[in-house]
């Protein structure tokens, strides 16, 4: 039985669990993946692309726009900023403002595992999840055994990169408890072409 169970090791699901073990909450990541972070390594073509200095309300598109200001406002670029500087992470800005490691992706990936780490977050991988139920608690099946948690966070990432265990569990579990789910489209995602295609649309 744990405070929080947290679904996917990236970027978001990190993050959360750290902030949840630093209050005080106990906390457990389940990955399907054999390691945490797939997409961070691969982000900025290896060296991570962690933020920009300019990121603001008015440059995101949504549903909710609401929301991405109040996200903004409580956590603000400055504010991750602030925390790679603390591991010692040296970084360089590239166009507008985007912010890029020096040396590799895999400086942030550790520097949110260590942050997990010191707030006594419980990491497991290569982990699948079956069956998600609710009734006083959250009841997570996976193919080693069941957990319970007060509190459950979804955070498995979209469709765009199925190479890195990305899949449609977020979705399926979204509409499994009645949420709405916003028709996918992709978005910051390569295209896959035929090859005739390919050669036609090269130039």
């Amino acid at each position: 039985m744990y405070d929080v169970v947290v679904l996917g090791a990236g970027a978001a699901g990190l993050m959360c669990a750290m902030e949840a073990g630093r209050r005080g909450r106990r906390v457990l990541v389940l990955e399907r993946n054999d390691q945490p972070g797939k997409k961070i390594l691969i982000s900025g073509g290896g060296r991570c692309n962690f933020t920009n200095l300019y990121a603001g309300p008015e440059h995101y598109y949504s549903e909710n726009p609401d929301f991405c200001r109040s996200a903004l406002a409580a956590y603000p670029p400055a504010s991750f900023i602030a925390l790679v500087e603390s591991h010692g992470i040296a970084y360089h800005e590239k166009k507008l403002g985007q912010l890029f490691c020096d040396g590799s992706a895999r400086e942030v990936l550790d520097m949110l595992l260590d942050e997990c780490s010191a707030a006594g977050v419980e990491l497991r991988f290569g982990r699948q999840v079956l069956e998600v139920s609710k009734d006083d608690s959250f009841r997570v099946v996976t193919d080693s055994g069941v957990v319970e948690a007060e509190s459950l966070v979804v955070a498995t990432g979209g469709l765009s990169i199925p190479q890195l265990g990305a899949s449609g569990l977020g979705y399926e579990i979204a509409v499994q408890f009645g949420l709405r789910r916003v028709r996918t489209r992709p978005g910051l995602v390569p295209f896959t072409f035929l090859k005739q295609d390919l050669e036609f649309f090269r130039s």
